[in-house]
Formats: C-alpha cells, sequence, structure tokens
C-alpha cells in the first residue's frame, strides 16, 4: 500500500481539551513515515465570534526531521467589520516534486527542502446581508533549497528558487444563498509583486448544503482557479492541486497547471456529542466523501477525461471555543492518501 499524504499514521491526533479560564488548550501527536514523530497542539483564547474584545489562537508543530510550522493569529473588531493579523513560519524537509501537468508518474519525483514566512493583515466586513468581503495585504518569503532527482527540475516552470520577498493586496467575497439553495458563492483575487517579479491568482467557488435532518447532510463543493505569472512565480507558491488543496487521495501537489478543476461530495452525519463543561461540547461526525479534479496550462485542454478520482472516509471533531478537527482517509488509484486538518474543506 503507497500512503499519499504528508501524514500518513495518525497515533494520536486529539489528546485533550483543556478550559484554562477562557483558554482552550489541543495537544496534537501523530506520526508520518517521512518526517517522523508530530508533536504541537492548538491553543485558543475567544475565538467564538464576535471577539470581544479580541480572539486570539495559534497552532504549532514540529516533526523530528526538522521541519517545522506555527501560525498565530489575532482578531479584534473594528467599527462594523473585524480586523485579522496573522504570520506563519514554515519549514519544511523532503518535499516531493512530481514534475508539472496532470499526468506524470506517482513514484518518479524529486525530493527538496523550504523555508516559508507569510505576514498578513485583513479587515472583513458586511455590506449586506449574507454577504462577507475581506480585503488586506500579504506578505510573503520562500527559499528552496537542497534539491535533487535533476531530470524532474527540467519540468518546472519558473526559475525561481532563492530568497524572495513579495508583497501585494488581496480580495475576496462570500455571499451566503440560503434563497431557492442553502450553500454560498464566493469568489479572490491576489497579486504579489517583488523585485522583477510578478503574479497572481484568480479564484471562484460554489458550495451547496442539502440537510435532510439535524444530523445529516449532503454537500457539494465546484471550484475553479486560474493562476497568471507562472515563470515568474516563486516555486513555493506554484499552482497547484492534490492532498492538501482538496483531492485528498493524491499527495500534496500531486499535479501542477495554469487552471484547475475541483469538485467535492461530502455526506456529514453527527454521531454523538460530548459534554466538557455547562458552555461548551465536542460534536463527532463522520463523513463519507469523493472528490475530482484535474490541471491544465489552458482552459481548452480541460476534459472530462482528464478528471482525477478519489473517495473515503473521514472523521470530524468540533473544539470547544470554535473550529474543529478533520481527520480524511481517501483511497486512489495511486493509494491511500490520509489528510488532517483544522475546520471542514469547503
Amino acid at each position: 500500500m503507497i500512503y499519499r499524504s504528508k501524514i500518513t499514521i495518525i497515533l494520536i491526533t486529539f489528546l485533550c481539551a483543556l478550559p484554562l479560564h477562557a483558554w482552550k488548550v489541543f495537544p496534537l501527536v501523530s506520526y508520518s513515515s517521512t518526517s517522523g514523530v508530530l508533536i504541537g497542539g492548538v491553543v485558543s483564547n475567544n475565538m467564538i465570534p464576535p471577539f470581544e474584545p479580541f480572539g486570539l489562537g495559534a497552532m504549532a508543530y514540529m516533526y523530528t526531521d526538522g521541519s517545522i510550522f506555527a501560525e498565530p493569529k489575532l482578531l479584534f473588531p473594528a467599527g462594523r467589520g473585524l480586523v485579522t493579523l496573522s504570520a506563519g513560519y514554515r519549514v519544511r524537509k523532503k518535499v516531493k516534486f512530481f514534475g508539472w501537468g496532470n499526468e506524470g508518474d506517482n513514484e518518479l519525483f524529486a525530493e527538496y527542502n523550504a523555508e516559508i514566512q507569510d505576514f498578513s493583515g485583513s479587515y472583513n466586513f458586511t455590506p449586506m446581508s449574507g454577504l462577507v468581503i475581506s480585503g488586506g495585504l500579504l506578505c510573503r518569503h520562500s527559499t528552496v533549497y537542497n534539491r535533487s532527482g535533476e531530470q524532474l527540475w527540467s519540468q518546472s516552470p519558473t526559475g525561481e528558487y532563492g530568497s524572495i520577498w513579495t508583497a501585494g493586496p488581496f480580495v475576496k467575497g462570500n455571499w451566503s444563498i440560503p434563497v431557492l439553495i442553502n450553500g454560498y458563492v464566493s469568489a479572490g483575487y491576489d497579486i504579489q509583486r517583488g523585485s522583477d517579479i510578478s503574479y497572481s491568482s484568480a479564484e471562484c467557488a460554489l458550495a451547496v448544503f442539502a440537510p435532510v435532518s439535524s444530523s445529516t447532510t449532503p454537500a457539494f463543493r465546484m471550484k475553479v482557479e486560474r493562476h497568471i505569472g507562472t515563470a515568474s512565480t516563486p516555486f513555493s507558491f506554484l499552482p497547484s492541486l492534490g492532498g492538501s488543496s482538496g483531492l485528498r487521495g493524491y499527495s500534496d501537489a500531486r499535479f501542477g497547471g495554469n487552471w484547475a478543476l475541483l469538485g467535492n461530495l461530502e455526506l456529514r452525519q453527527k454521531i454523538f456529542s460530548v459534554s466538557i463543561d455547562e458552555n461548551n461540547a465536542m460534536d463527532f461526525s463522520l463523513v463519507l466523501f469523493g472528490d475530482a479534479g484535474q490541471v491544465a496550462d489552458h482552459l481548452d485542454e480541460c476534459r472530462w477525461n482528464r478528471f482525477h478520482l478519489d473517495g473515503g472516509a473521514g472523521m470530524r471533531i468540533s473544539l470547544p471555543g470554535g473550529g474543529s478537527l478533520r481527520v480524511d482517509f481517501a483511497k486512489s488509484p495511486e493509494g491511500l492518501g490520509i489528510q488532517m486538518g483544522l475546520g471542514e474543506l469547503f
């Protein structure tokens, strides 16, 4: 059996929820066959709307191979909206590069290490009922090093591997549409500029939720992404499709292209709840799902027979103080993918 995700064997993903007055602590422990043991956790304080006077959250973990992730986030209301400030730091070791395009051999790959930092500030507001607009500034930095497997690097559409800083604005809108269907339409655009480089990306999505009872909800999402300026995009931020981006039965960044089409279908079933205290409870749910996705350099290259498919089951655990823990197991023609993250996929 071939495992196709960053986290491949989960020993313990949720140990306890410790209410320390307004603080919540969620330890995380897992194991990856490529990165070793993961030790980390999530800390949150008042991460429930309206976030008054502020909400603070942070997720951090480290693998025994030296891979690191840390992301603190601060939220506070201002005027009729919400300000969000965040910073991220990541060191990735032995990351796989499968080449460029919608095909390729999943057993033929190059490896590299990367260091990534990002800083962002945004303002979210609701100009009308159901519509949320967010906009702000994103600053990014990346360095790619220790590249191996020279044969595949010739397929890379960019030569930007060194230490590069870029910055630029972004905007995103999300419109909830309870009339006719229960779901949302979202769209976003961002642009990054640096020394002699410029690239941008746009995306739009439609999600539909059709609850048949208080505990059972079928859900569907379609998503289209477009990347512009691939040749001058730092390698770490190239457009890709894979396990962490919604094609859950495949490796992260398994396919690369300027256009990405993705569809996700889920059946969400709440199983039971566990009371933590008189104000907090944890909901446990099961999810059955299927994914379909493809990439292309030009939109007219997309075909029905080019979609990559997977299917599987997962678990959701709602966290006291807001948010949820997601674990998905997906089977594809390339093996078993296991994905773990915070929040629903859509």
